[in-house]
């Protein structure tokens, strides 16, 4: 994997506890069970490696808790004789996006072709039944400019659905298409209170988990828990 995508970085926190050590990977399933207990809907936990340095660098492992809009790249290392947490909040990127615009591209065509046979079968049938005169010219005129957008329509509504249900990878590419992410944003996914405040929740809820899990492992050896000040998290900006 590639080096860390520090411009897309929203905040950071970091804590350096003196001769401390512990286990990374045993921390990280920890954090993960400590995130299942709080059922936080549309959340999904993976581990991503990071150069330590340049590409011929050693690599680090971290977990990744992501969101619908935003991810936690959390790290738990060894330090000299401590141990250090980090996490790293960052914008969801966008991927694939040129597959994800052809592949919306053929789903419209066959939404499309699906309505089309339907409008032709329905014009058949009004001919039978003596309104194909007023019926077959029309759906002539308004076929076409009802079936393309309607079918359009439905695929960015069909994305919109498969995002709320934790896939949000062909909504990102959506959202990054100029015009046509300002269109599906402003229809399908406009800033408001609600969801402003569900991806502060999100990340108050990661920070949350990462914080006891800390807290457990450091107090469990006969540490002092982090003071108010080491929990606060440094915000770079806020959307």
């Amino acid at each position: 994997m590639a080096r860390a995508p520090l411009k897309d970085v929203e905040a950071h926190w970091h804590k350096l506890i003196e001769n401390f050590q512990t286990s990374s990977v045993g921390f990280y399933s920890s954090v993960e069970e400590a995130l299942k207990a709080r059922k936080i809907p549309g959340l999904n936990t993976s581990r991503v490696d990071w150069y330590e340095g340049g590409i011929l660098s050693e690599r680090r492992e971290y977990l990744r808790v992501s969101g619908e809009q935003h991810s936690f790249d959390i790290c738990a290392a060894p330090f000299g004789t401590g141990f250090f947490f980090s996490s790293w909040v960052t914008r969801r990127k966008a991927r694939l996006v040129f597959l994800y615009l052809v592949g919306s591209a053929l789903l419209a065509m066959f939404i499309w072709f699906v309505l089309q046979n339907g409008l032709t079968a329905l014009v058949r049938n009004s001919y039978r039944t003596g309104m194909g005169m007023i019926i077959g010219p029309l759906a002539l005129i308004t076929g076409p400019i009802i079936l393309v957008p309607l079918s359009f329509l439905a695929v960015l509504w069909l994305i919109a659905i498969a995002a709320r249900r934790g896939n949000g990878e062909p909504e990102a590419a959506i959202l990054a298409v100029p015009l046509l992410g300002w269109f599906y944003q402003s229809v399908f996914v406009p800033e408001t209170y609600y969801r402003i405040d569900t991806m502060l929740m999100f990340q108050s809820a990661v920070h949350s988990a990462m914080m006891e899990v800390i807290d457990g492992v450091t107090t469990g050896k006969g540490l002092r828990s982090l003071s108010d000040d080491d929990r606060k998290p440094v915000f770079r900006k806020l959307m």
